[in-house]
């Protein structure tokens, strides 16, 4: 029996599985924590749309106050409807359409660039290592003020703090690091204000209040394990997508265009993050897709299974960067879409965009290579390639 939260299913394996879950429906029951939780997993594309609208009986701030605020501390992701709407435009003003519109797309490229120098002279590289979980954070590091000094860490540090309940002594230390890091730059941009999100953070009331060193460390856990690091998952299994199936990195290469149906094609074949738990409400029963569930009962949002649902996207296991994709549930919508969905996908179209331009003869190492795995979050630990 899969465990649905320690099995890691690689490659292929996770689809299938969830391919016969859906045979039973388009919610159903599952366990993990070696069977001693029961949950509903919501594996039905239709059946997810509806409870991604409904925060009344999924209310998602609930869910991110079990799991989530004990090791990242309070975010407007964690609070209820009615603080959430307060709390979240004042703590995310760069993650906006419009900001990131503006965004200097020379900055962006600048930072990919600088990566892809330190790969001069070279051949070969592991492209997660030297780039993918680079990349990310220094976008990240950028709009926040942070320095970069460190940031070989910062993936470890946010998978530490994001799955805090398996090891606490390693999110404490991972929490210890980084408010260390973070806790200078707060001190002197109180002193002098430069142009980062730290220093908007100090000039910005909420609920009458200045934002204090709490809440700002608290959003820039939830930057650093919601946003940096999904980002840099998605961009692994993006280029190991690309690089595995015959004809499309090419494609990608000779044909720019081709390149943002490969990224949208990404987000629905593999995306960074497979599933979202939530919990219903707590204290009425939820009926969904004819299954009723308890008050207060675990379930998981299964998005990488609705991305595969036949009864939605034909050949569903079918990796097509032509294929025409406008249903994907990848952000989640309704209020609590993913903030940082236009960052994200700005690093994206960046990223490959100059990997395909200077590295356009870039091959993987299939034998030494590892696909994307993970029941929650999906991405691959190494990716040998060469471009001789």
């Amino acid at each position: 029996m899969i465990d649905w939260y320690y099995d890691t299913l690689p490659g292929d394996a996770f689809a299938a599985a969830l391919h016969e879950l859906r045979r039973e429906g388009e919610v159903v029951s599952a366990r993990a924590l070696d069977g001693a939780m029961p949950f509903h997993y919501i594996v039905g594309h239709t059946a997810l749309a509806d409870a991604f609208r409904d925060g009344d009986q999924f209310p998602p701030g609930h869910a991110y106050q079990i799991i989530s605020l004990p090791f990242i501390g309070e975010t407007f992701m964690s609070m209820n409807e009615d603080r959430h709407r307060v709390w979240r435009p004042p703590m995310t003003p760069s993650f906006r359409r419009s900001a990131i519109d503006r965004m200097d797309r020379h900055r962006l490229a600048q930072i990919g660039h600088d990566l892809l120098d330190l790969l001069e002279g070279e051949t070969s590289t592991d492209l997660v290592h030297s780039f993918t979980r680079r990349y990310a954070f220094r976008v990240i590091c950028d709009q926040l003020g942070l320095p970069i000094e460190q940031e070989a860490q910062y993936y470890q540090w946010s998978m530490d703090l994001m799955f805090g309940g398996r090891d606490l002594a390693k999110s404490q230390a991972a929490d210890r690091e980084l408010t260390a890091m973070v806790t200078p730059v707060i001190e002197a941009r109180r002193r002098e204000r430069e142009d980062d999100q730290i220093s908007r953070w100090l000039d910005t009331r909420v609920e009458g209040n200045a934002i204090d060193d709490d809440a700002m460390l608290a959003h820039i856990r939830l930057f650093f394990t919601a946003g940096a690091t999904t980002t840099s998952d998605a961009m692994s299994n993006l280029f190991h997508a690309l690089l595995t199936h015959p004809g499309s990195w090419e494609q990608c290469v000779a044909e720019p265009a081709a390149q943002a149906g490969a990224i949208q094609e990404l987000l629905r074949w593999n995306p960074p993050v497979a599933a979202q738990p939530r919990f219903t409400h707590p204290d009425n029963p939820v009926r969904l897709a004819g299954v009723e569930m308890p008050p207060n009962s675990p379930v998981l949002f299964g998005i990488a299974a609705a991305n595969r649902d036949p009864r939605v996207f034909d050949d569903p296991d079918r990796f097509d960067i032509t294929r025409n994709t406008k249903t994907l549930l990848t952000f989640g919508p309704g209020l609590r879409t993913c903030p940082g969905m236009h960052l994200a996908q700005k690093n994206l179209e960046t990223a490959l965009r100059i990997v395909a331009e200077r590295l356009p003869r870039l091959r993987l190492d299939r034998n030494r290579a590892r696909p994307p795995e993970g029941i929650l979050l999906r991405g691959t630990s190494t990716l040998p390639v060469s471009w001789h």
